[in-house]
């Protein structure tokens, strides 16, 4: 079953996230020693598998909606006319070489941009790269599929600023919260150390958990078959491992080994160039980060940037102590990278589709 050979690249997006997002978790932590980095590591790999088995599934659907609205994956349409003609396998086929394609040009995007020192998303890198094949290959002179994606694109696109925004204003709360009533006489206690550390622990297992929940759906869910009758490679939607359930853990287990084999040098450089806080602060930053993150897929669905959470949540706890303490000049630059990441995986992956449009067509 070589066909499975095409799902490398999805498991190697979510390696690539594994390596970036452990320091969403625990960066603070580890740096500042605070925890160990092989209990950090440990740590997220466990509950980033369990939060890809309990809610990353909830996730695939407007995943694999925008895949099938952009003709990546393969609509009920196509699936039945495929079955009338005989020519599933083939379908089967296509469908796993856009899925590989598209995972491969927003990871060859993610890798530029950081070897070039800007921070990406590779959520928004793998919408992006979406988007860009259905710039090819989508009806949009067809008013129903102009409809459909635009709103979906929107949708995702919207997430961009609600995300850090909403992210800003929960840090903004807890750590206003936290120093006006909490933290001078947590500060006084003779245990304070060990409380820190069982907070960092705490906060970052949460976020681990967020990241599983939020991201295993983005490295694997345009291999998944929503449509149950087999035209992509992971389909099936009977008793508790569904097809949905069966793709995020496989997306949350590519992350963990992410985690577990490459993470160290990204963890031990996270600092606080966008803003000034403190060692209170910073396990309050990584509590409304994980918190925004469980909030977007509830109510909306769809992954998003922790990248994104975690920047919005330091600068809200950096505005807590003042305008000045932000560095705003880091923030522009990220905010910069945020849309660049998106649009160079988009514009890659439609030079893509336009190379191979002979054989998909």
């Amino acid at each position: 079953m070589w066909i499975f050979l095409l799902l490398s690249a999805g498991l190697f997006m979510g390696w690539s996230l594994g390596t970036n997002d452990a320091a969403n978790a625990f960066g603070t932590a580890v740096a500042t020693r605070v925890v160990k980095y092989r209990t950090a590591i440990i740590i997220i790999a466990i509950m980033v598998v369990l939060g890809a088995l309990t809610l990353g599934h909830n996730n695939i659907d407007k995943l694999a909606r925008i895949a099938t609205n952009n003709e990546v994956s393969a609509s009920i349409e196509d699936v039945e006319a495929a079955l009338e003609a005989g020519t599933l396998a083939d379908l089967r086929l296509k469908s796993a070489l856009k899925a590989f394609i598209v995972f491969a040009c927003a990871a060859v995007t993610v890798f530029v941009m950081s070897y070039l020192k800007f921070p990406v998303s590779a959520n928004q890198s793998i919408t992006g790269a979406v988007i860009g094949w259905g710039l090819c290959y989508a009806d949009y002179s067809n008013p129903a599929v102009m409809k459909g994606n635009v709103t979906e694109i929107l949708e995702f696109a919207s997430t961009w600023l609600i995300n850090p925004l909403g992210a800003a204003i929960i840090s903004f709360a807890m750590v206003f919260i936290m120093k006006k009533f909490i933290e001078k006489r947590l500060t006084s206690m003779k245990n304070y150390d060990m409380i820190v550390k069982i907070g960092y622990l705490a906060a970052g297992a949460f976020s681990a958990f967020s990241i599983g929940q939020n991201s295993s759906a983005s490295v694997t869910a345009f291999y998944y078959d929503s449509t149950g009758l087999g035209a992509n490679l992971i389909y099936g939607n009977d008793g508790f491992f569904t097809g949905a359930r069966i793709t995020a853990i496989i997306g949350g287990v590519a992350i963990a080994v992410g985690v577990l084999t490459f993470s160290k040098r990204v963890m031990m450089t996270v600092g606080g160039s966008i803003a000034e806080i403190s060692q209170v602060d910073g396990f309050m930053v990584i509590v409304a980060s994980a918190l925004t993150v469980l909030l977007m897929g509830k109510f909306m669905g769809i992954p998003v940037s922790t990248s994104q959470s975690v920047v919005g949540a330091v600068v809200g706890a950096g505005l807590v102590n003042g305008v000045k303490t932000v560095n705003f000049g880091v923030f522009k630059r990220i905010a910069i990278a945020w849309v660049s990441s998106p649009t160079a995986a988009g514009l890659l992956t439609y030079l893509v589709a336009i190379a191979t449009k002979s054989y998909f067509a």
